[in-house]
């Protein structure tokens, strides 16, 4: 009672107090101190000649670089689109979007128009910097043409979309109340029912679950439906807890 209380509170004046300093930037970072093994350097080389990223990686912090290179080889790695005149993409609970470049580089290389819409709740959740969610999203999406940050409810969403990107959904109570959200949210069922309604036919959704019972959680909630999961390895960034990729194709 109490957690829900508080957050329902806090996000609250979260949605109608938007505080934040501005014009969040960071700084780049000198790459050469990464301590990547040979397999890392050679696929990171591969990466970046493939997806054309030498720009992210020399302006980018080594955090934020490392997390955008997990991501692009996992999405090199597990997905295989065919080149399109257009693709329309959701990455969902976005939070600040910090992967976005992955996302962007890897689908733009496929199409010719590209749609990527992330969809973040909590947008403005404040971080200790007094820069809030939206604010820093908005640094790494400026300039990346059809990128859009949409600070929403995903049950509010009602586009097609080919490709859609889910990473760590609260499908655990735990989880969702200490990020701060009211009990009135957490319907995982429901949630991902309205998400899958937003593929397209013989589109994909990938979801990153952390921590086996967060896994297991989520394989019973897409029971019936036809999908692939594995365990993900560590290339590039070091996750404190284990991480599982499920790719449902929708037939």
């Amino acid at each position: 009672m109490f957690w829900n209380l508080r957050n329902s509170i806090d996000f609250l004046l979260r949605q109608h107090v938007h505080i934040s300093r501005k014009n969040y930037k960071e700084n780049n970072e000198d790459k050469n101190s990464l301590d990547f093994t040979k397999s890392e350097l050679e696929l990171e080389s591969l990466l970046l000649n493939k997806y054309n990223f030498y720009y992210y990686k020399n302006n980018s912090t080594i955090p934020n670089y490392c997390q955008n290179l997990y991501i692009l080889n996992l999405l090199d790695k597990y997905l295989s689109p065919v080149k399109n005149e257009k693709f329309s993409i959701l990455d969902v609970g976005s939070k600040n979007w910090y992967y976005v470049q992955a996302e962007y580089s890897y689908f733009k290389k496929y199409c010719n128009e590209l749609n990527l819409d992330g969809v973040e709740i909590d947008a403005y959740r404040l971080y200790s910097n007094f820069y809030n969610r939206f604010e820093v999203a908005k640094y790494y999406i400026n300039n990346l043409q059809g990128v859009n940050y949409i600070p929403n409810d995903v049950m509010n969403i009602n586009k097609q979309y080919d490709y859609i990107i889910w990473i760590l959904p609260f499908v655990l109570i735990e989880p969702h109340r200490f990020w701060g959200l009211p009990d009135r949210y957490f319907n995982p069922e429901k949630l991902f029912e309205h998400v899958y309604l937003l593929l397209k036919k013989n589109g994909k959704m990938l979801i990153i679950n952390q921590g086996e019972e967060e896994f297991n959680t989520q394989k019973n909630i897409m029971s019936g439906l036809k999908y692939e999961s594995l365990l993900l390895d560590n290339m590039f960034y070091k996750y404190k807890h284990e991480r599982y990729l499920s790719i449902i194709e929708k037939e």
